[in-house]
């Protein structure tokens, strides 16, 4: 096995390209077109066809769509009824252009058949899409495909056989795939075979680059033992970007071994990526080493790469640099330069290249490469199995031409049983998306041999390729010094991207941290009061829940006497802090934010000790801090907040320990944006973690003052702390009693809170069961399920329960899941933040040791360490309507599963609980979509995808019903900033009315997608509260209010009702009451709001779940009506394997629809 340090010392250099080849380009496009007209004479009734078909779909767009739907949606869906409900809609696209008559007089018929005979309709649909990829994806049955490669054989061609099945989600499926390999290995008539290894262990987790390689040798040693027993050869496909190095680290380590330092094996390199340049020359260097050593031999089969829709897609998402070129011609002179530098002499001695193309332009470079240069043995000719039948028989026949050849036409060719065919979906959405893009060779090439356009357009692109092999850049993209973000133009702000954890410099660095933090012995943490440290001789143990709680740090804890002098002083700052101004104190925040991001593998590696967060769960808290600090920053100034309001004052920040970085820094951030001064109360369980934040931003330009830093117990200090009077606001992330709890100890707290969720998500009839589960796995058990937004609760339709395979992919992917300590790279669930005894009375006990009558457990959870901090996430099924589990939350690594019937009944159910903060659905009807989007009663909504990671601005945070206390607004959003500024009263409607007007024109009526991703929507819309809000007012509600109260009442979709304690002149519909008698009629609707000078009943209405909203209404029209409505963040999934034209694009339309 090779050591990370000899793994890292990857050559900089890459070979050089030679001249002696620039002498070839005519010849090279004259045996090119050879090579055309010897194809077109080979072509057979079925290829004629099969050109005619790809054609038409060339020529209409919306074809391509419709063959998309069918081949991957209606396949996908087990249920007939709904798999026809899809068919019908995609049937109704169809034109005469885009497909044959035959096939469209089909489809029209099916637009009837499928209301009818759902089953018969789809199984036509199934049988349709399987004859067609007949030829593309072969039987792994024995008889058939032996058949199959006897007659290929016949006419000088070799079979790579692929066995389909890729990015498994669970060991056993993983441990299934690779016995299929090894069986398909063992026949006497395979001699070739092509190996994923996301096919071979499931979860490989990019991070933990050493116990990725660790848990694929042992699979990797088994087939090339099988290899070397039955005498087949081995190919390593490449997949995406995260794999090169894993797969190439990989493959030297075993093939050093002495068992198998002999072995001819092979690898895939990819030309779209310039990393491959690179990786190409320590290829070469190793293999040359290896060569002199044992006589061992490999092949590189180059290819240009299949994935680059995902590998878009991904790199989207998290805000990385895509690691491919950015263009097919920078693709196209990839692959020339690789061509230049892997087809000699040198080379030759150690290294076989297999030339993968169906570009005769490239496959003609590399015969006359090989000829010039006297290597023709050194090659092989590789396309894929179905999609050049006529092209690779023309190879062939030139090949059988050339003297002294010994080389092959090998045809890569996908294989599945015929009870697995859905293991085909994924491939065939890929090289339909591929052949069918504009520059493609492939569809090209259908009439380059009639049409002098097409072939001199298609040979000055390869001229253009050929001549530019020497300047292409070898650099890599993704893991370049300087890194460019690559805008779109529909944004204003960036959002910060992710740590990359293919960055192996990245995963060096970050286990040195790791190791300094774990090595800390004596960390004791002060209070920071008035700008001084001070050492309390009350202490309290910051404990590290990975270790069976053992004790890691101390740190002070504040008296009533340190608050009352953290209080005095944050009063005393907030004037100069206010004063200079918007810009400035932008300006410091954007500082914070550098600083932030400076040491941003110290900060996970401290959140991985403190609060057991792996990488994939501490990471994006880094970028989420640095976006709130840029995202505020931007808005500060945007808002103009310095003219129309003042700051709201002392603001104590209460944050979670769930998520201990991220939540304290935007809450801080948005306080010091708006000109506050901020006391931070750190979390109790995670102090450390906190220390570190304030420092940084202490270190970037806060003053001390202006950001205090104040521990205390959660007793009667830390009681003193947020119940002060002299505190303006409070901001409290926790769960719906603690805010019941602040607001009981004075009555007219300005509690800013985001509480508690019980989240679920609806699977659907019409969900895609492997993306579902994928989703639903990391929903529930990220970060040990302990977030806000997890989905602890799952409400799958009937079909889909009772559909085996639900419950075997999902029992073996969480039981694949690694648990363990969050500063262990191999970690995907580390342990929950407090031991659980299985005897106490919490949620979180109850949920993992109780069942409820009906209840039963497909996987019990287990305590795995001594304490009770670490736990094999749980799956209770048998969860009925109103139970417990249904409507409460327990913070911890438990899923329990509703069964239901239908569409209706589970948007019931995901709304009967009394909280909604996230929810999500998998479905592939595009109806289902948007059915359920316009009924779901929760903040931020999801389809298909994950339902937790919010992102700022991307989708702001913040709940519906009891997840939101206060007056309050989304995080990370447009509204956040105002709520902590005093705004000027409402004096003059009509002006006031001008700004309101256009703000809903713009804004509060449409939904506004401000990421402006390709791969995925974010849409940020308002909605009406459905049940209204109820209004108090008196005698001293001026007639401008009442005024802008009828215009939204009676213009905008407000409901409204008024209650006063008198008689309101000029209102005839006011409800007459006392204030009791208020606080039981606001149950009947979603919100109150509080006008009157009386004082308003805010706790006794949150008792009853109501939240209230007491300002008075702002004279800046654009801030007050916002407060009138709900927001809503929608988050769609836009592609299907990185293919943004495929899948459900449901809409999320606004209020003015």
């Amino acid at each position: 096995m090779l050591f990370r340090s000899q793994i890292y010392k990857m050559s900089s250099n890459v070979l050089a390209t030679n001249s002696d080849i620039d002498v070839l380009e005519q010849k090279t496009i004259d045996r090119a077109r050879k090579l055309i007209e010897l194809a077109e004479k080979n072509q057979r009734l079925i290829d004629k066809s099969n050109r005619r078909r790809f054609k038409r779909l060339f020529q209409d767009q919306n074809a391509i769509s419709v063959t998309v739907t069918l081949t991957d949606e209606v396949m996908r869906i087990k249920s007939s009824k709904d798999a026809a409900r899809i068919l019908f809609k995609a049937a109704s696209k169809a034109t005469k252009a885009g497909f044959s008559l035959f096939n469209f007089l089909g489809l029209k018929s099916l637009i009837l058949i499928s209301k009818v005979m759902p089953r018969v309709s789809v199984s036509l649909v199934h049988m349709q899409v399987k004859r067609y990829s007949k030829g593309i994806i072969l039987p792994a049955e024995q008889k058939p495909l032996n058949r199959h490669m006897t007659k290929r054989r016949k006419t000088g061609i070799n079979l790579n056989i692929n066995v389909l099945g890729e990015a498994v989600l669970g060991q056993a499926e993983a441990d299934e795939r690779f016995n299929r390999i090894i069986e398909m290995m063992n026949r006497a008539e395979i001699n070739y075979i092509s190996v994923k290894l996301s096919a071979i262990v499931a979860q490989l987790n990019a991070i933990d680059h050493d116990g990725s390689i660790a848990r694929l040798s042992e699979k990797l040693r088994d087939i090339y033992r099988a290899a070397n027993k039955n005498n087949c050869f081995v190919n390593l496909d490449m997949e995406e970007f995260r794999d090169l190095r894993l797969t190439v680290d990989l493959f030297k380590a075993i093939l050093t071994e002495p068992e198998f330092e002999s072995l001819y094996a092979g690898i895939v390199l990819q030309a779209y990526l310039p990393d491959s340049h690179q990786v190409f020359a320590e290829l070469v260097e190793w293999s040359n080493k290896r060569n002199k050593k044992s006589g061992g031999q490999i092949k590189i089969r180059l290819v240009k790469g299949a994935n680059l829709a995902m590998e878009k897609a991904e790199a989207e998402l998290h805000g990385w640099i895509s690691a491919p070129y950015t263009s097919k011609s920078d693709v196209d002179a990839s692959y020339s330069r690789l061509l230049d530098t892997a087809i000699n002499k040198e080379v030759a001695q150690s290294v076989r290249i297999g030339v993968a193309s169906h570009n005769l332009f490239h496959i003609s470079l590399a015969l006359e490469i090989a000829t010039l240069r006297e290597c023709k043995t050194q090659i092989d000719l590789e396309m894929l199995e179905g999609m050049a039948n006529p092209e690779a028989l023309a190879v062939t026949k030139e090949l059988a031409k050339i003297k002294g050849n010994n080389s092959h036409i090998l045809l890569y060719s996908p294989v599945t049983r015929s009870d697995d065919f859905a293991s085909a979906v994924a491939y065939l959405v890929r090289r339909l998306d591929e052949n069918t893009a504009p520059e493609n060779y492939l569809r090209s090439s259908f009439e380059i041999a009639n049409n002098p356009q097409i072939f001199n357009q298609q040979a000055e692109r390869f001229k253009n390729a050929f001549l530019a092999r020497k300047t292409i850049s070898t650099s890599s993209r993704r893991l370049a010094d300087k890194k460019v973000v690559e805008l779109n133009d529909k944004s204003e702000f960036i959002n910060d991207p992710n740590g990359d954890p293919t960055d192996l410099n990245l995963v060096s660095v970050l286990e040195k941290e790791i190791t300094k933090v774990l090595s800390t012995k004596s960390l004791k943490i002060p209070l920071v009061i008035a700008a001084e440290q001070k050492q309390s001789s009350d202490t309290e143990i910051g404990i590290d829940p990975n270790d069976n709680g053992k004790p890691w740090y101390e740190y002070s804890v504040a008296t009533k006497k340190d608050v009352d002098a953290a209080i005095k002083c944050a009063k005393s700052a907030i004037e100069d802090w206010n004063n200079i101004g918007a810009k400035q104190r932008a300006q410091i925040l954007e500082k914070c934010a550098r600083q932030i991001d400076n040491e941003r593998l110290v900060s996970i590696a401290i959140m991985s000790r403190d609060a057991g967060k792996t990488f994939a769960e501490a990471d994006p808290e880094v970028s989420e801090a640095i976006d709130f600090a840029n995202f505020y920053a931007a808005n500060a100034e945007k808002i103009n907040m310095d003219s129309d309001s003042t700051p709201t004052g002392v603001v104590v920040v209460v944050p979670p320990w769930n998520f201990p970085y991220s939540i304290p820094a935007g809450g801080i951030f948005a306080a010091l944006a708006a000109g506050n001064s901020v006391i931070f109360k750190s979390a109790p369980e995670t102090v450390a973690t906190s220390w570190q934040l304030v420092n940084q931003i202490w270190q970037a330009g806060v003053p001390k003052d202006v950001l205090q830093f104040v521990s205390t117990r959660d007793d009667e200090v830390g009681k003193h702390l947020v119940s002060n009077p002299e505190v303006n606001a409070v901001i409290l992330t926790g769960a719906f009693s603690t805010a019941e709890m602040f607001s009981s100890w004075r009555a007219e707290m300005n509690l800013l809170a985001e509480t508690s969720g019980k989240n679920s998500i609806i699977l659907t009839a019409s969900c895609d069961i492997d993306v579902a589960v994928k989703d639903l796995v990391q929903s529930a058990f990220g970060n040990a399920g302990q977030k806000c937004s997890a989905a602890s609760l799952a409400i799958v339709q009937k079909s889909i329960y009772e559909d085996p395979s639900f419950k075997r992919q999902l029992v073996d992917a969480v039981t694949t899941l690694k648990i363990g300590k969050g500063y262990e790279l191999s970690t995907s669930v580390g342990p929950v933040i407090r031991k659980v005894d299985k005897n106490e009375n919490t949620p979180l006990a109850r949920a993992l040791t109780t069942l409820d009558e009906g209840e039963t457990w497909w996987i019990e959870p287990k305590q795995l360490d001594d304490a009770g901090f670490i736990w094999q996430p749980g799956v209770k099924v048998g969860v009925k309507p109103g139970s417990w589990s249904h409507l409460n939350e327990w913070f911890g690594p438990v899923l329990a599963i509703m069964v239901a019937p239908d569409l209706e009944s589970s948007i019931l159910w995901q709304n009967q609980t009394p909280y909604g903060l996230t929810a999500g659905i998998q479905s592939l009807d595009e109806n289902e979509c948007e059915k359920w989007i316009e009924k779901v009663q929760a903040g931020n909504v999801y389809v298909n995808r994950t339902i937790t990671g919010a992102i700022v601005n991307r989708q702001p945070f913040g709940g519906w019903k009891r997840s939101s206390v206060g007056a309050n607004a989304k995080a990370g959003g447009e509204n956040y900033l105002a709520t902590l500024r005093n705004w000027r009263k409402l004096q003059h409607f009509l002006p006031m009315k001008e700004q309101a007007v256009r703000w809903w024109k713009q804004i509060g009526s449409q939904s506004i997608d401000r990421a402006g991703l390709k791969t995925e929507s974010n849409l940020q819309r308002y909605r009406s509260h459905e049940n209204g809000i109820l209004v108090r007012i008196d005698s001293g509600t001026s007639k401008d209010e009442i005024a802008f109260l009828e215009w939204i009442k009676k213009e905008l979709p407000v409901k409204l009702v008024y209650s006063s304690p008198d008689l309101i002149n000029g209102l005839t519909n006011v409800i007459v009451e006392s204030v009791d008698d208020f606080i039981e009629r606001a149950v009947e609707f979603n919100r109150v709001r509080w006008l009157s000078i009386e004082a308003a009943p805010i706790f006794q209405l949150l008792k009853r779940g109501i939240s209230c909203d007491p300002r008075a209404i702002a004279q800046r029209g654009d801030i007050e009506l916002s407060r009138w409505f709900l927001e809503q963040s929608v988050s769609i999934t836009q592609h299907r394997y990185g293919n943004t034209n495929a899948g459900p694009k449901p809409r999320a339309i606004g209020l003015a629809s």
